[in-house]
């Protein structure tokens, strides 16, 4: 089980845009990273997963939670720095 140390809030409300955005900067700065399929959940949540040196990144556009965050194994605070940041 991955152990999700950092968690950052992108926007806090529903957003494909900026779900996209947030998907567009980490296959930037981590090019090497797997990505993995797109799970699409039954109340349209979009979740996008990445594998970057056996560590994860997730990425959700989660409406139920009502937000785009991104939850990681890897510190990203430099490429999120204006997010809400918090480690967990």
């Amino acid at each position: 089980m991955a152990d999700i140390r950092y968690d950052y809030t992108v926007c806090p409300n529903n957003s494909p845009e900026k779900f996209k955005e947030a998907c567009k900067i980490i296959s930037g700065k981590y090019p090497n990273a797997v990505k993995n399929k797109l799970i699409v959940d039954v109340d349209g949540s979009t979740i996008q997963t990445y594998t970057e040196a056996g560590k994860d990144i997730n990425v959700y556009d989660d409406y139920d939670v009502g937000a785009v965050y991104v939850q990681s194994e890897i510190d990203l605070g430099k490429i999120f720095e204006s997010c809400v940041t918090k480690k967990l």
